[in-house]
């Protein structure tokens, strides 16, 4: 064996999945995901494509399974803080005196107002049904992500994001082959949906004129609001033991899950007494219709493993280094396209919506591993770097894949057939400035866009501030082998 023993065969036994999708986040690591997602790998530093040895290994690497005989049950559960704060820098476009507005309001330190997003958790099952040599499992689990954050509408990051409510989650079937020593292969098939993407700014409603970088006279909230309940990939992973001591192995997600949602767009008035303040039937979108196509990034993981057995075979301790790479390049642009009369002043054709994105592909490396101290209580820790998806100049705050470091610690404990893991991570991302001759998130002017119909001016750059981003992970597990 290559972890500690626990429990003993006893009879199937079936898992609601549904209880995992019930806890799904926002959109592997780099992009829309924080490294986290497995009470085992937060305390590695997400360092365990060789080592993963409970449920999440459907996610992480399906050839794992092979590991994992007799009857399983799993729930890993995931607390997420995100602290993220936006400081608008001092535009060089005047700005308009609007009524109920302060400009020196926008230039402050606008933070997140609802940090902790308690949602992450993850349900899984497997059984060998008695064969040696194949495991079968199910899934049901959501990315590590904020999938919830809120912001001022009148902060300075008022025209990028004032909401965010977003709900991602993965239905799996996986099975692997493997000699249980020896190596094993497997493969994970996943159902993806995103029963809801809601996205809210505020864009400005002006039909011409000069613009305004902090506030406009005829602002107006829109929501864009989508879903998508029919997405597929597959997860390919394995692993071979070279020696006694040395392991490796190999995962990735082989399909980019690609969403092809569908919604509407509703508008709303600003802050009562500030700026415009339209009726009810202004507001109205008429047959209001909104679509984007959307790719997540095929993944790659390479792992090597170092183990030091002790007498019994089981694990004394181990070291395991990852090299992880996720194409996030497949995320050129949110491309709204849309549908139906926007009627703020007369009825007029609702535009498509581009918001540039630009993300890159990126490379993370990882190390951690795990001593065991007993034959029942086991210390890990790990740490990681992680390259950002995106560029300088497209910074923003709905999910800000900057270059982050992350450090984590755990301890697990095997209590009868009971296997528990509490681990917690801290994830540090330096701050970003944008300037705001480059910034490349526009201000929207739905009705009069820049720089045709803004008396010669170019569109005023949304991002241009400084970003300054933190996450804390908690995370615990409870597992049974029957």
């Amino acid at each position: 064996m290559t972890t500690k023993p626990f429990g003993s065969n006893c009879f199937a036994c079936s898992w609601p999945v549904a209880l995992g999708l019930l806890a799904a986040s926002g959109a592997s690591a780099a992009g829309f995901e924080i490294p986290g997602n497995s009470a085992q790998g937060v305390g590695r530093g997400m360092a365990l494509t060789a080592s993963v040895d409970d449920g999440t290994a459907v996610a992480h690497n399906p050839g794992r399974l092979s590991q994992q005989k007799g009857h399983r049950v799993g729930w890993s559960h995931q607390l997420l803080w995100s602290h993220e704060a936006f400081t608008r820098a001092p535009s060089a476009h005047p700005q308009d005196p609007v009524p109920g507005t302060n400009s020196a309001d926008a230039l402050k330190k606008s933070e997140n107002q609802t940090p902790l997003f308690p949602l992450g958790a993850f349900a899984s099952a497997s059984t060998d049904l008695g064969m040696p040599d194949l495991t079968f499992a199910i899934a049901g689990y959501g990315p590590s992500a904020n999938g919830y954050k809120q912001f001022d509408t009148q902060g300075g990051q008022r025209y990028m994001l004032t909401k965010l409510d977003a709900l991602l989650a993965y239905a799996s079937l996986a099975v692997a082959y493997g000699k249980k020593d020896q190596f094993g292969i497997g493969v994970t098939l996943q159902w993806a949906m995103m029963p809801k993407t809601d996205m809210t700014l505020v864009v400005d409603g002006a039909t011409g004129g000069a613009n305004n970088p902090y506030y406009g006279a005829n602002d107006a909230v829109a929501t864009i609001r989508l879903k998508d309940m029919t997405a597929f990939t597959a997860i390919l992973g394995g692993w071979y033991r070279l020696t006694q001591n040395l392991e490796v192995a190999a995962s990735g997600r082989i399909l980019p899950v690609s969403f092809e949602s569908e919604g509407d767009i509703l508008l709303a008035n600003d802050k009562t007494g500030a700026g415009a303040n339209f009726s009810p039937s202004q507001l109205l979108i008429t047959n209001s219709k909104s679509s984007l196509k959307m790719k997540l990034a095929p993944t790659a993981a390479l792992g090597v493993r170092y183990r030091s057995p002790a007498a019994d075979g089981s694990d004394d301790f181990d070291v395991e280094a990852n090299v992880v790479w996720e194409g996030w390049s497949v995320l050129n642009e949110y491309n709204v396209v849309n549908g139906g009369q926007i009627n703020l002043f007369k009825a007029s054709e609702m535009p498509t919506v581009n918001i540039g994105k630009r993300w890159q592909d990126t490379l993370s490396a990882r190390l951690g591993g795990t001593k065991w101290l007993s034959s029942d209580l086991a210390v890990s820790a790990g740490g990681y770097y992680e390259q950002g998806a995106t560029p300088l100049d497209f910074s923003h705050l709905d999910f800000p894949s900057f270059d982050r470091y992350g450090v984590g610690g755990g301890v697990r404990y095997n209590f009868g057939a009971l296997r528990l893991n509490l681990s917690y991570a801290h994830v540090f991302q330096p701050t970003r400035v944008v300037d705001e001759k480059w910034g490349q998130v526009y201000q929207q002017r739905p009705l009069a866009t820049c720089p045709a119909n803004c008396d010669g001016q170019g569109a005023v750059a949304a991002n241009a501030g400084t970003f300054e981003t933190a996450y804390d992970l908690l995370s615990w597990s409870v597992g049974g082998q029957f």
